[in-house]
């Protein structure tokens, strides 16, 4: 949109009037002069007409063409608004005309009086002449016949055109000294304008005090009074304002100050703290707070508090936020589950108040207990392998009393059965006798494990290749495993498998496994025995696998507990797998076992790699 000063519009304002008037003026004087000049065409035709047929009749009468043809020619040159004249007989054949190139076609039965009237015009127009009044005049009441007279308005035409140039030409001069006035009035009357709205361009521009030259009593004038008030007002204003902004940027900066020393101090906090505001979103968070999540500021700000927890926390926590919004002076502790990397923490929570008691929103401190929790189950599992030591140490001392103690009245039992046997025969039932025997037998083997693992080996360590011997334990057990229907497949590392052992201890332990394998699968299966070097070569794993029974965790959890067993009574002691851990262990390694219900039971053990070179004293 144009932007147009407050002098341009004056002066288009009133050289608008002045344009207006002069329009008005032509176009009023130039109709009143066109139906002027018109109306007196008409009439000057009419009588032309009247006159040429009170003159034509007796000719006609008469048939005196010559002096028709004279007549109307004479018509013609006595007036130069006169196209054409002729006369017609009552037939409508033509008795004399003014065409110089025969009778036009086109004006023939134009413009014919109806009976009775005295006269009648039509407007033509003609190529050549334009415009033309056609006035037809009957003679003696249409009986003779009718004159036409044609009278054109191009004498109408070029008169009013030269009125138009003329009182254009007027108007021009007329509007040329209005635009002169109406720039010196504008000027006049836009000078204190100007003069204000300079000022008022100062003021904007920051120069305030400003003030105009009041020169006039009117508008104008108390408009240049009123601004230099407010010019004075707002100087005052201004320097009120800047004081007390002065003031408010001391105080925000002190602000500032306090505000980025609490974040400081709430960011070096151990704990995260969050604030969720009224609808429940999180609106603050510190770094900490970022760390104990696991995830961004980004992705915590604005985000509801129940979306940021696991689906099981949600009841605990809207139970939380709601009573946060009812209870005043809420104060709560909860322990939960880490929504990501499953770690543990605790949360403290208390509601925030406004001075005029409305509900702010929750504070929430949160500690990562994941490291507390994990040294507590270490100090547990600790606390319990010492325990059970312990308990096996007891064991191991109350096995050696209680072998030696039992060793010889189980010693003199067997000897007085075979002595019995002896003295009574064959000829008697000696069932009773084998039983006690078979008992006493079994009682003796029992004491001898517990002699075994009460026992530390002082056995004698030496490079052995682990592959020859679990081949040599394979062919004590191969006909009791081939009995049990039990297929032995093995895979052997290659050549390099040596480890510095007590080979006895360790083919017991193997013996051990294979028996307990067997055990598992009482209807036959698969026994795979196999060995390989773990990345590094530092360490050699035996692997012993079965497709028997398995076992589920509650007897994983108890496997190398003294005396537990899931044999049936007489089969087991419940001392293998005690016995067979705690001589991996006496040579640095490990034994670990998995298992599930169905699927059987792998058992492996670790034991330390000695290179194919070792010292030659080994």
């Amino acid at each position: 949109m144009v932007s147009l000063t407050m002098r341009t519009k004056i002066m288009a304002c009133c050289i608008g009037v002045v344009v207006l008037l002069d329009l008005m003026v032509v176009v009023f004087v130039r109709s009143r002069l066109s139906a002027t000049l018109r109306e007196e065409c008409l009439v000057k035709g009419r009588n032309m007409a009247v006159i040429l047929a009170a003159r034509s009749k007796r000719f006609v009468l008469t048939d005196g063409f010559v002096s028709l043809m004279k007549l109307v020619r004479d018509l013609e040159s006595s007036d130069q608004d006169v196209v054409y004249a002729y006369v017609a007989d009552r037939k409508g054949r033509t008795l004399a005309h003014t065409f110089k190139d025969g009778f036009p076609a086109d004006l023939e039965g134009v413009n014919t009086p109806r009976p009775g009237d005295q006269w009648s015009r039509e407007l033509l127009d003609i190529a050549e002449e334009g415009l033309v009044h056609d006035f037809a005049v009957p003679m003696l009441q249409g009986k003779v016949g009718v004159v036409h007279v044609g009278i054109s308005e191009r004498r109408i035409q070029r008169s009013l055109a030269h009125f138009t140039t003329g009182i254009m030409a007027i108007s021009g001069i007329v509007l040329v000294a209005a635009s002169g006035l109406a720039a010196i009035v504008s000027w006049v009357l836009t000078q204190p304008v100007r003069n204000l709205t300079k000022a008022a361009q100062k003021i904007r521009d920051g120069e305030l005090g400003q003030q105009v030259e009041v020169s006039t009593q009117d508008e104008i004038g108390d408009l240049a009074r009123s601004f230099n008030q407010m010019s004075a007002e707002l100087l005052k204003q201004h320097k009120l304002l800047d004081d007390r902004n002065q003031r408010i940027r001391i105080a925000q900066e002190q602000a500032a100050a306090e505000r980025d020393k609490l974040r400081a101090i709430i960011d070096s906090m151990v704990e995260g703290v969050i604030f969720v505001n009224a609808d429940g979103r999180i609106a603050f968070c510190n770094e900490s707070a970022e760390r104990i999540w696991g995830v961004s500021a980004g992705e915590l700000l604005g985000r509801r508090l129940i979306d940021c927890h696991p689906p099981g926390a949600h009841a605990q926590v809207a139970e939380i936020l709601r009573q946060a919004k009812q209870v005043p002076g809420f104060a709560a502790a909860q322990a939960m589950q880490a929504h990501r990397g499953g770690g543990r923490r605790i949360s403290n929570y208390a509601n925030v108040h406004g001075e005029d008691g409305r509900y702010l929103g929750l504070v929430m401190l949160t500690q990562d207990i994941s490291e507390r929790v994990a040294l507590e189950q270490e100090h547990k599992r600790l606390r319990d392998q010492l325990f059970q030591q312990e308990k096996i140490v007891l064991i191991g001392q109350l096995a050696a009393s209680v072998a030696h103690e039992l060793n010889t009245p189980l010693g003199t039992i067997l000897l007085r059965t075979q002595l019995l046997r002896r003295q009574l025969g064959e000829d008697y039932d000696l069932s009773d006798l084998t039983t006690i025997e078979g008992e006493a037998q079994r009682c003796r083997r029992i004491i001898d494990s517990l002699l075994g693992f009460s026992r530390r080996s002082e056995g004698v360590m030496a490079r052995v290749d682990v592959n020859s011997l679990i081949t040599e334990s394979l062919s004590l057990v191969e006909n009791d495993l081939a009995l049990k229907h039990v297929l032995v497949k093995t895979d052997f590392a290659g050549n390099g498998a040596i480890v510095r052992v007590d080979g006895n201890q360790i083919q017991q332990v193997l013996l051990n496994l294979f028996t307990n394998a067997a055990d598992a699968m009482p209807e036959g299966g698969h026994l795979e025995i196999g060995t390989r070097l773990l990345p590094g070569q530092e360490t050699v794993e035996i692997r012993v696998a079965d497709d028997g029974c398995g076992m589920d965790q509650a007897v994983l959890d108890q496997a190398y507990d003294p005396f537990f067993t899931t044999k049936e009574r007489g089969k087991g002691t419940g001392l293998g797998l005690a016995i067979c851990r705690r001589i991996a262990e006496e040579h640095d390694g490990e034994i670990e076992i998995q298992s599930q219900p169905g699927l059987g039971t792998t058992v492996l053990i670790r034991l330390p790699h000695v290179p194919a070179d070792g010292d030659a004293g080994d």
